[in-house]
């Protein structure tokens, strides 16, 4: 890994410019690329813009990998979080019953945990041999060997399992774990637990099929829906384990929330319970970027350096949607601006590209990352 960033670091000293898989390894390794790297989750979008309903293009890898790579073809980003049933897989496996809209993502109809028994029942569930065989597990990881192929080394291709206490929400319906976590921790801790054990073979599955690295999508891990206490106790010692089970592959999760915290002193000791889950980067997505403590780019950024972490910051996929293309270009500038010089590890994303969005926005998103975010960044255009 070491001579390969040296590699890439000479290449972009020399003037040269980086493939989009080697602005992924920079940030990775807390490097500064070429211009500020890209992303987002999901790919509803992307499937729509190549003429395919949501469920047609989950249900067939091969469409869903096409899609993907004619979208990176189309735009300058630099890879994809591919989902579109990302966050329902785990709990269909593990026992949930779903609705599958024709061109929307799944929805979670009836939960597998509704009381202690199912715990039980769980339990033995995650320990069977062929768990990552079920359900929808298999097409996954069919999608992710053709993107390997079809990317031809030149982007990341980046798995997105869940993470266990997400998971463990989604399986008990948000109010029973509510119920549980002030009646009955123990078990609440049986079932995140078990989630663990099926999250973990799930990621290491997506490892062997030769993937770059992982991103866990959800939304359930953050402060909107559980305190900082109560993420520390029942979320951040379960990732942490899930992280280490595929190191050394790079591992991203995300959360929200970091507006609500109290002040800045707060949100640092939240992020660095964050860090201890092995993860390399730190996140902060809109609307965070925009209210409470988090609106401090420059502390986040700080933060950032001192604990050695990248960062990204994500611009409001309601802005993406539905603003125009000089409001996109002005939220990217303004967070360029906040974060510079954007150095070692920066990124800059939208949180998602909803259904829907026109296209001309997803022009003027990226256009605005190469107007500002190249390096060396001009402070006379963020004036």
């Amino acid at each position: 890994m070491k001579e390969m960033v040296k590699q890439i670091c000479g290449k972009r000293d020399r003037g040269e410019k980086l493939l989009p898989i080697e602005r992924i390894v920079l940030t990775v390794a807390h490097e500064t690329a070429d211009r500020i790297p890209s992303a987002f989750l999901f790919t509803e979008w992307i499937v729509n813009h190549a003429g395919y309903t949501c469920s047609e293009a989950a249900a067939d890898p091969e469409k869903h990998s096409n899609a993907i790579v004619k979208f990176l073809n189309e735009f300058e980003f630099d890879t994809v979080f591919p989902g579109i049933e990302t966050t329902v897989v785990e709990a269909e496996i593990l026992g949930c019953k779903l609705k599958r809209p024709e061109d929307s993502n799944p929805q979670i109809v009836e939960e597998a945990v509704k009381n202690e028994k199912d715990v039980e029942r769980l339990e033995e569930l995650v320990e069977a041999d062929d768990l990552v065989q079920r359900g929808r597990m298999p097409i996954r990881m069919e999608l992710f060997r053709q993107l390997l192929k079809k990317t031809e080394g030149r982007y990341a291709v980046i798995a997105t399992p869940m993470q266990p206490l997400p998971v463990a929400t989604q399986i008990m319906g948000y109010t029973l774990m509510s119920k549980w976590l002030s009646e009955k921790p123990l078990l609440v801790h049986r079932v995140v637990e078990a989630c663990t054990k099926a999250c973990i073979k799930f990621a290491n599955a997506f490892k062997d099929v030769g993937i770059h690295g992982i991103t866990s999508i959800a939304a359930w891990n953050s402060l909107p829906y559980f305190s900082p206490d109560q993420l520390w106790e029942f979320d951040t010692p379960y990732l942490a384990r899930m992280i280490q089970s595929v190191a050394p592959l790079p591992f991203i999760h995300y959360y929200w929330g970091l507006r609500l915290l109290p002040d800045t002193d707060a949100m640092e000791r939240f992020l660095v319970r964050e860090m201890s889950t092995g993860t390399f980067l730190m996140t902060c997505l809109d609307p965070d970027g925009q209210e409470g403590p988090s609106r401090d780019l420059k502390k986040f950024r700080e933060i950032a350096l001192r604990y050695k972490k990248s960062y990204v910051v994500g611009v409001d996929d309601k802005l993406i949607f539905s603003g125009t293309p000089q409001d996109i270009r002005g939220r990217v500038k303004e967070y360029i601006k906040k974060l510079y010089p954007c150095d070692k590890g920066c990124m800059v994303v939208p949180n998602t590209l909803p259904a829907g969005t026109p296209i001309e926005n997803v022009r003027a998103f990226i256009d605005a990352i190469n107007e500002f975010g190249t390096f060396p960044i001009d402070q006379r255009k963020l004036a």
